[in-house]
């Protein structure tokens, strides 16, 4: 079965577009979505926006960070960001679940 021409584009188009969610496993707030059009990552990420010094820690840790682009359209959408490139755009760091509290062995 194929797709309309016009239906796949739109499909294609709002790919990358956020969505707000909530963690399966934390039930923290989260934003998901398709980050790039060729090699395309399903990307959950924390909302909130990283300060540089934040951004560096997340980064240290092993997180990829994001950039969190608003569109003309009021759009929302989540980009790769390199780290060696300036970007106004607020930047949004991979979604880690907090560690869960480790229960006393039984005797």
């Amino acid at each position: 079965m194929t797709l309309n021409p016009g239906i796949a584009a739109k499909i294609a188009a709002t790919a990358d577009h956020a969505k707000p969610g909530t963690c399966p496993r934390c039930d923290a707030p989260v934003l998901r979505a398709r980050a790039g059009r060729i090699a395309a990552l399903d990307v959950t990420a924390d909302p909130t926006p990283l300060d540089l010094a934040a951004e560096i820690l997340a980064r240290l840790d092993g997180r990829l960070t994001w950039r969190f682009i608003t569109t003309a359209l009021g759009t929302q959408r989540i980009a790769w960001r390199s780290p060696s490139v300036p970007t106004t755009d607020p930047v949004i760091a991979d979604h880690t679940c907090p560690p869960q509290p480790i229960q006393e062995a039984l005797l």
